[in-house]
């Protein structure tokens, strides 16, 4: 069995872990109202978890394209290295165009943001009512769409290590 790198291992185990964070943290703060204490507080922690991601994924993207990734298993069936493909595509896509539009609406109103008083944001434009609705719609289906990836991804590992009982699942641990 050839184990991904370690650092491929790491890399995949905490971007899960921020990913998972940013859906269920942006799921719950939505359904705060003003008088809670997380309120202004969990957004704070959602969007420094949004600006870890994209410098983890600035050095994913970076190795991806200088590093050519580990082969695909030959004995998985053509269709599930196809399907494997695809739904890493997408998540990939998902994810970046999540990070994308969580930065922009941030700093929608064409000032910087000041997280927690130590890193600042700085803006790259403004942007009208109608612009932020639609970049705050495309941030939350993109959301459940991503977790809805990040399901078949966990059912195509179910299968691996309960039906096929191949060492796909060994290879990232």
């Amino acid at each position: 069995m050839n184990k991904y790198s370690l650092s491929t291992r790491l890399f995949h185990w905490f971007s899960a872990t921020l990913v998972l964070f940013l859906f269920f943290s942006g799921w719950y703060m939505v359904q705060l109202d003003y008088y809670s204490p997380w309120y202004t507080l969990l957004p704070q922690w959602h969007i420094l978890t949004g600006v870890l991601l994209i410098f983890l994924w600035a050095v994913v993207l970076l190795r991806t394209y200088t590093h050519p990734s580990d082969k695909p298993n030959h004995h998985h069936a053509k269709w599930e290295r196809l399907l494997s493909l695809v739904v890493k595509l997408f998540i990939y896509l998902s994810v970046i165009i999540m990070l994308l539009t969580g930065y922009l609406m941030t700093t929608a109103d064409g000032n910087g943001y000041d997280l927690f008083n130590w890193i600042y944001l700085p803006a790259v434009s403004h942007f009208s009512a109608h612009q932020i609705d639609t970049l705050g719609a495309v941030h939350e289906y993109l959301s459940y769409f991503l977790m809805s990836l990040v399901s078949l991804h966990v059912l195509g590992v179910i299968k691996h290590q309960l039906i096929d009982q191949d060492q796909t699942l060994n290879r990232m641990l």
